[in-house]
């Protein structure tokens, strides 16, 4: 099924990082970005390509993730959905590469901006610069957060977490990506997240329908993600 269709302003109005850009230079944006569609595993880039562009997600779900060594064992980096902008900030690094593998965990839709145009809009315009200082401390408190679960929380309460902050960027009741995607963000393998999200249906603290759930009692999950 084609995805619906979307115009150009509507996604930058959507997206943080351009919030505040005056109308004219974003229309001068517009003219030179591209649309791409990827299928469901497709790859946008992958880790150690330079950095030519940046992605505006329109639709669907793009997993960042990093490889171990051996090229078997994926790290998730960050989930990006509609509204959420892919490798702004690698465009500023000094290699000028992409530190991670970009892929569609769905069929989506993207936006794509030449990097060359985005830098040059980045130094023109003193609210983009700062919108995207805001977005790289954020991004630097998310690899902390990561950092903190993987090593010192517990499983549940791991996964606790993610939950909440599934619901906070995208309400109540939202779709969850696979078993082994959570299990690269929360730091586990997928068979505890597959355990751990029965238990919490069990408790009624979630109700899960297929890949959607909708979190029921939010202050047992609170609970849970203090407790470590």
């Amino acid at each position: 099924m084609p995805l619906p269709e979307l115009k150009p302003e509507e996604m930058l109005a959507r997206c943080p990082l351009f919030q505040g850009v005056s109308p004219d230079k974003l229309a001068s944006l517009i003219a030179v970005c591209e649309w791409l569609e990827l299928a469901k595993g497709q790859t946008l880039f992958l880790q150690g390509d330079p950095v030519e562009q940046v992605y505006l997600v329109g639709q669907g779900l793009i997993k960042i993730f990093r490889l171990d060594p051996s090229g078997r064992k994926q790290v998730v980096m960050h989930l990006a959905g509609p509204g959420q902008c892919v490798a702004a900030v690698a465009l500023f690094l000094g290699n000028r590469r992409y530190p991670a593998t970009a892929e569609a965990s769905e069929p989506s839709r993207i936006l794509a901006i030449p990097g060359a145009s985005f830098h040059q809009l980045v130094q023109q315009d003193h609210t983009l610069c700062y919108n995207l200082l805001r977005a790289t401390a954020q991004h630097t408190g998310q690899i902390v957060q990561v950092l903190d679960r993987m090593v010192f929380r517990e499983v549940d309460s791991r996964l606790a977490e993610y939950l909440l902050a599934m619901a906070q960027d995208h309400g109540q009741s939202f779709k969850l990506p696979t078993n082994p995607e959570i299990a690269a963000i929360v730091g586990t393998t997928p068979e505890p997240v597959s355990r751990k999200l029965g238990h919490f249906s069990q408790q009624g603290w979630v109700e899960i329908d297929r890949r959607r759930v909708r979190i029921t009692n939010p202050l047992a999950l609170q609970e849970l993600a203090r407790a470590g």
